[in-house]
């Protein structure tokens, strides 16, 4: 299974104006572009989140059937850590901490401290406080299925181990090590400079440093949060953690296959640009492609076959040589392709003797049957030949999301790719 540790779609801990952050991410066309590119490229989607403030932005942007589908199948899962760190003064250095409310103030717990809180007090504070708004019945199937789906992580994550971790990666790099010293030469890593005895500085990735804060402090955090992250993808046994050069330098220093955002998203859009195909991320992100037919494709017949040859060479394969596999790939007719038409028709009659006896062509159960069993299909072209015509269907009708029916997803709809059978004798085979 390939899974993948989606750190660029977590929410951080933030202590101002938290709202921004999921506002943010529900506006972001790059945001809502990568998320479809995970589900269409991974297996399984990790997303860390401790005050579960992720929910409004996944629930806004696939609707609420789509989003109990995609948390029911774990093709989404969520995993919730309930500890974060800060730097204290006086010595305290690096350390853990927590944040409550009072039980006793009869004020609605806020966000912030639902990252510590227990999980269906989390859960509650959740639903309560963010859109979409639930009706009593609504937010009762919501809580027992988060409850139920949601994983806990980041309790190994001990403190002494987490500090001494972090700053043996620090004083191990040359240039950490030469930086922290222009100032705090001889000082231990716990009594920087740049922090008062009463004051403790809180990391988030999502914040920008304020102007006069500790760039040392803020370095010090910035190893913490890596060393955090790779707590958590121990926890879970990912094979890769998504995120850029910047936010996850120190991961991929240490040898973590850091994702999508670095190598996989641009394969994947060279490959759907050679191919003739509408970028299908950025049709998602501009509402033009549905989050049905999101998921239609991800479970179309051919997709598990590509997201295995995607990922089946070097973990450290570039984007470029993605590419030149695929070109490579499509280069190279299959065995199928290979074979004369009359032995191909001699199997089908054979084995299945299903060939339509008045025109001679193959059922579709036959073809299906013909690629999964006798000549498995190893071809990653037949997902992006699909996807290509659920992708230029999509473009040419350019259709808006709509509210979706809390109904179920039924087989026997019409499907979303536009091709006007029902959803089981077409994407649903």
């Amino acid at each position: 299974m390939r899974r993948i540790l989606a750190t660029d779609l977590g929410i951080w801990p933030v202590l101002q104006n938290m709202e921004k952050v999921s506002d943010s991410m529900l506006q972001s066309q790059a945001f809502r572009s990568n998320l479809a590119n995970y589900i269409l490229l991974y297996d399984q989607i990790v997303i860390p989140t401790g005050n579960l403030q992720i929910l409004p932005v996944l629930r806004n942007i696939f609707g609420e059937s789509i989003f109990d589908e995609l948390i029911k199948s774990n093709i989404i899962v969520l995993a919730r850590y309930n500890k974060w760190f800060s730097y204290i003064g006086n010595g305290g250095g690096l350390r853990f901490f927590e944040s409550f409310s009072d039980p006793n103030s009869g004020k609605t717990p806020n966000l912030f401290h639902s990252y510590f809180a227990p999980l269906d007090e989390a859960i509650d504070t959740a639903i309560k406080t963010t859109t979409p708004p639930s009706s009593s019945d609504r937010a009762s199937v919501l809580k027992n299925l988060l409850i139920d789906k949601i994983l806990p992580v980041g309790n190994k994550i001990e403190m002494d181990s987490f500090r001494d971790e972090t700053y043996k990666d620090i004083l191990g790099s040359p240039y950490l090590r030469n930086f922290l010293s222009i100032r705090n030469e001889g000082r231990s890593l716990d009594a920087l400079k740049g922090i008062n005895a009463n004051q403790v500085r809180i990391y988030s990735p999502h914040a920008i440093p304020e102007k006069g804060e500790s760039p040392e402090i803020w370095s010090v955090l910035h190893a913490a949060f890596e060393n955090f992250v790779l707590g958590l993808s121990t926890d879970i046994d990912v094979e890769e953690i998504a995120g850029d050069g910047n936010t996850l330098a120190l991961i991929k220093a240490k040898g973590q296959r850091v994702g999508l955002d670095l190598e996989g998203k641009n394969a994947f859009s060279k490959i759907q640009e050679i191919s003739g195909i509408p970028d299908i991320g950025e049709l998602f992100s501009k509402n033009e492609f549905t989050p049905e037919q999101l998921l239609d494709l991800r479970e179309s017949k051919h997709s598990q076959v590509f997201r295995d040859w995607f990922s089946s060479e070097n973990p450290n394969e570039t984007s470029q040589q993605i590419v030149e596999r695929y070109v490579s790939s499509i280069g190279k007719p299959s065995i199928i392709e290979k074979l004369p038409i009359k032995t191909l028709r001699f199997g089908v009659t054979t084995g299945a003797g299903l060939l339509d006896p008045l025109t001679g062509a193959i059922s579709s159960a036959v073809d299906s049957f013909l690629l999964s069993k006798w000549f498995p299909g190893k071809s990653p072209k037949l997902f992006i030949k699909h996807a290509k015509a659920v992708a230029i269907r999509s473009t040419a009708k350019s259709p808006r999301i709509q509210k979706p029916k809390m109904t179920g997803r039924d087989r026997n709809r019409p499907c979303s790719c536009g091709s006007g059978k029902k959803y089981k004798k077409c994407c649903g085979r």
